[in-house]
Parts: structure tokens; C-alpha cells; sequence
């Protein structure tokens, strides 16, 4: 008898912390991703970068292309702090995306953005685009999503 009100303890509880956790998840969904005609790729290695480790792509197919693979992924809310000392471990690659061909220096408002870790997590910083929204992250690993998009990009570094 008390194994069997164990065992409904335990669902129960299992559900409770289910019902809590379910309103933190989403998914990645990008409207005005046709508004956008350019990416800025940079790879962070060692809390350090430079320019044999960004490159520019300036194809508004390609754009559109990339930002359709990372729609639907599932995410939840993460402490910025978290998601800022795991980039400080691992490499990391930023992706920026930009309305116009010309990207200025010194430009502060990225339309839109996310981050890659070496691990495969992405981190979310926008809602959509032009709407910054708190940092959200991957509930799962996405190395071959990851592998598939540098790829296409053809990013060596």
C-alpha cells in the first residue's frame, strides 16, 4: 500500500513541476525575416575575435534560408548571467542580421541576433525582428543544425 501512494506522490509532484516549467517554453518564430538582407558572423575564441574569424554575407535568400532553420526550435527563459559566463568556456559564433547591404561601424541596434556555443546551444536575444526580448536559450543541443548552417554559409573558422 505505501509504494502505491509513493508512486502517486511522485506523479504528482512530476506533474506539478511540469505544469510550472511549461510556461517558460516557446518556440522561435521570425515574421520579418524578409526584411533582412544581410549577416554578420563572428566567432569568439578565448574571449577574443578578429578578422580572419568574421565573414559577411550579403544574400537576402541566404538570410532567409538560415533564420527558416532556426524557426520552431523550442527555447526557455535563461539568466543572461548563466548564458554570459557558458560563452566565456566555449567558442561562440554571433550572428547579426541587418536590413541594409552596408553595415556601419559602430552600428547599435542589430535588427535581430542570436549566438551559437560549441556545444550547440543557440541563445536568443530577440523576439522578432527589431524587438529585443530577454535571453532565451535551446532546451536542446543543436550541433547538426549548428554543422549544417556553416555549411551553407560556408564558415571555415
Amino acid at each position: 500500500m505505501k509504494n502505491k501512494y509513493t508512486f502517486i506522490g511522485f506523479l504528482t509532484i512530476l506533474s506539478i513541476l511540469l505544469c510550472a516549467c511549461s510556461g517558460n517554453k516557446e518556440e522561435i518564430k521570425i515574421d520579418k525575416k524578409n526584411s533582412l538582407s544581410t549577416i554578420f558572423i563572428q566567432k569568439v575564441e578565448n574571449n577574443s575575435s578578429s578578422e580572419g574569424m568574421t565573414k559577411i554575407v550579403k544574400d537576402k535568400k541566404m538570410v532567409e534560408k538560415i533564420l527558416s532553420m532556426v524557426e520552431g526550435l523550442k527555447v526557455k527563459k535563461s539568466n543572461s548571467k548563466y548564458i554570459f559566463d557558458e560563452m566565456k568556456t566555449q567558442n561562440t559564433y554571433s550572428f547579426g542580421f541587418f536590413e541594409n547591404e552596408k553595415i556601419q561601424s559602430g552600428e547599435k541596434k542589430v535588427p535581430y541576433a542570436f549566438y551559437v556555443l560549441n556545444d550547440g546551444i543557440f541563445v536568443f536575444t530577440h523576439n522578432d525582428v527589431g524587438s529585443i526580448k530577454k535571453t532565451r536559450i535551446t532546451i536542446d543541443k543543436h550541433k547538426n543544425l549548428f554543422s549544417k548552417m556553416k555549411q551553407l554559409l560556408e564558415i571555415n573558422f
